[in-house]
């Protein structure tokens, strides 16, 4: 199968000229047409461009019911590298020799006698790159349906089972780092931090510990840091990622009172749909409207295209109001200009970290938490048999001739990570603090903004 490509956000594909800025590679205008038509994972119309846009959060490897044979290993390995070395961003291959790392991990792979095996000696081969944006994945991880999701561009047809949490594995744990708002595992009373050991008794992986078992209470083993071990029972749910993100997105918004003012928040868990951009916008000219200050969380989650989502936090404050002659008046609201600050984390990545980028720019709201992932490239999304995908970096990308990769975009204000989504939010406290600063010196605000 012919692997399909995609740009980042920033690799922008103009239809009316013909020239894709981001691709270094000419061809015929027509074999250029058609090759984005066929090869976008997810394309969205802004100002006459179609923009397919990507990004990922690795969450970690994956265990479940095998679907390849031991013996197909070595031609799916071989297929792998291939690919990594046409598609890979830099066509350098990070000073590596690529043709000594497939004899270093060719052996390793063609032994492995399981799919998890075998998906860990891939993506430490992939590791040797040191680049984001780049995994091997099966139909164990949720990536792999994410990107299954943005290739037929739908939110209902692509579904997966899971409980709503990421992180990452370590020492044989899968360690929280997230918890989707009104997912099945915030609900349960999973927090962050929490080492999964096991699932009854099966390996954790994100959905493959889960299929078949949507609706029906799971057990878990779970370490807690300064508990120990317990038992958490959760429900998960059958969903298609893009609507699992994009409702967790919804559930989020709420408001908080807090030093005598009521401040808004919400939690942008991805950009990868104009629906997020929707649902940020509708949030605050609507519920979110008439508060006095505004925390945006940008921690954890997916990325996607950072265009258009920064508008309503520039546009006038301006009540709308229409008066039909027959009929009751209605008010809308244009745009958010109250006070903003923005919760960052190592987790915020790709597009967000562009939407982060702004908000320091322009000072229009000051970033508080850790430095960003720095995980800044434009990917691509590769079908590798009937339940793999492969994640490459195919474009380089800079904002203002600066590159995020490997830097990422520095808090204004520093707040390591504590019970991070739980009571004790340390970094959501601070947030709050800076923003009720900012809203009782309002003449401060407005000297600091250019």
């Amino acid at each position: 199968m012919r692997p399909r490509l995609t740009y980042s956000a920033q690799a922008v594909y103009d239809s009316t000229d013909c020239t894709r800025r981001a691709n270094r590679k000419s061809t015929s205008c027509a074999k250029q047409t058609r090759a984005a038509k066929r090869n976008s994972l997810l394309t969205t119309r802004y100002h006459g461009r179609i923009l397919a846009v990507y990004a990922l959060v690795l969450l970690g490897a994956g265990s479940g019911a095998a679907g390849v044979r031991d013996e197909d290993y070595a031609a799916r390995f071989d297929q792998i590298w291939r690919t990594t070395q046409q598609r890979f961003y830099d066509r350098n291959m990070a000073g590596l020799d690529w043709q000594a790392v497939a004899d270093q991990y060719r052996p390793k792979a063609r032994s492995a006698v399981s799919r998890p095996e075998f998906e860990a000696v891939v993506n430490r081969m992939l590791g040797e790159l040191h680049a984001s944006h780049t995994g091997y994945y099966t139909d164990d991880d949720m990536e792999f349906y994410l990107l299954k999701s943005l290739f037929q561009n739908d939110f209902d047809q692509t579904r997966m089972t899971h409980i709503g949490v990421m992180g990452v594995r370590k020492d044989g744990a899968f360690i929280v780092k997230a918890m989707l708002d009104g997912g099945s595992a915030s609900q349960g009373g999973i927090r962050y931090g929490d080492r999964i050991l096991d699932v009854e008794g099966r390996p954790f992986t994100t959905v493959g510990a889960f299929r078949n078992r949507e609706g029906m209470p799971v057990k878990l083993s779970i370490d807690r840091p300064g508990t120990g071990r317990l038992t958490i029972a959760v429900t998960p749910v059958r969903e298609n990622p893009q609507r699992a993100f994009l409702e967790a997105t919804e559930k989020s918004v709420r408001i908080i009172e807090h030093g005598g003012k009521r401040f808004g928040y919400v939690h942008l868990w991805a950009m990868t749909n104009d629906r997020f951009r929707q649902a940020l916008d509708g949030a605050l000219t609507g519920a979110l409207a008439k508060t006095d200050g505004l925390v945006l969380d940008l921690r954890d989650g997916f990325g996607g295209h950072p265009f258009g989502f920064t508008d309503v936090l520039f546009r006038p404050d301006i009540a709308w109001t229409q008066t039909p002659r027959n009929g009751p008046s209605t008010t809308s609201r244009i745009g958010y200009g109250k006070p903003i600050v923005v919760v960052v984390n190592e987790g915020t990545r790709s597009a967000k970290e562009s939407f982060a980028y702004q908000m320091k720019k322009t000072r229009r709201g000051p970033l508080v938490g850790t430095t960003t992932a720095g995980a800044f490239l434009g990917a691509g999304g590769f079908p590798i048999g009937s339940d793999g995908y492969l994640e490459l970096p195919v474009v380089d990308l800079a904002l203002d001739g600066k590159r995020l990769e490997g830097v990422g975009v520095p808090p204004d204000i520093t707040v390591e990570a504590s019970d991070s989504y739980g009571p004790n939010d340390r970094q959501l406290a601070r947030a709050l603090e800076v923003l009720e600063e900012r809203v009782r010196q309002p003449a401060a605000v407005a000297a600091d903004r250019p």
